[in-house]
């Protein structure tokens, strides 16, 4: 399906049912027929079966599914250059939150310019990588009070009966970058 198809839609998640899970061949037998039933053309899907001796490209970006109904060799290769390069950047970082963070570090070393623009892309959004999410949390973590920390045991080890503490503070925080 072309990369215009939402996520939501390509993944099929809204139609599986119960017991199904969205492997190649469960995908191909349960769920898409379900989609094409829901969206019909709108999905401009491409079918076809790859005969020994042909080769198959599938653009990036492009959702696709493959069952192997025979021995097959698969070569796969995602694709990062100067045209596609901020696109892949903003996945890669949200979608690949561990891998993008030594994905960065490559860049650093060998590839100045695409980390720079990595990092431009990162302040343009606000956007904290993994690592830097995970300094940010050990360090509130290490900064809470003992008070703070005897009642976060106090809630935490306390089963679903009421809690004797009337006020806490609240741990649940969202972190942005000042970019600076």
């Amino acid at each position: 399906m072309p990369p215009e198809i939402p996520r939501h839609i390509a993944k099929g998640k809204e139609v599986i049912d119960k017991g199904e899970d969205d492997e190649a061949i469960m995908y191909m037998k349960e769920i898409f027929p379900k989609l094409k039933k829901k969206y019909g053309d709108y999905l401009n899907e491409m079918w076809f079966i790859q005969r020994p001796g042909e080769v198959v490209f599938v653009p990036g970006g492009w959702w696709h599914v493959v069952v192997n109904i025979d021995d097959t060799i698969a070569i796969t290769q995602n694709y990062c250059n100067s045209t596609n390069f901020e696109k892949v950047w903003i996945h890669v970082r949200s979608e690949r939150k561990k891998m993008s963070v030594k994905f960065l570090n490559k860049l650093k070393k060998f590839y100045p310019k695409f980390y720079e623009i990595a990092d431009q892309l990162n302040k343009r959004d606000n956007f904290l990588m993994y690592d830097e999410l995970k300094k940010i949390y050990e360090e509130k973590k290490k900064n809470l009070s003992q008070e703070d920390k005897e009642k976060y045991k106090l809630r935490n080890s306390s089963s679903s009966s009421s809690s004797s503490s009337s006020s806490s503070s609240s741990s649940n925080s969202s972190y942005t970058s000042d970019s600076d």
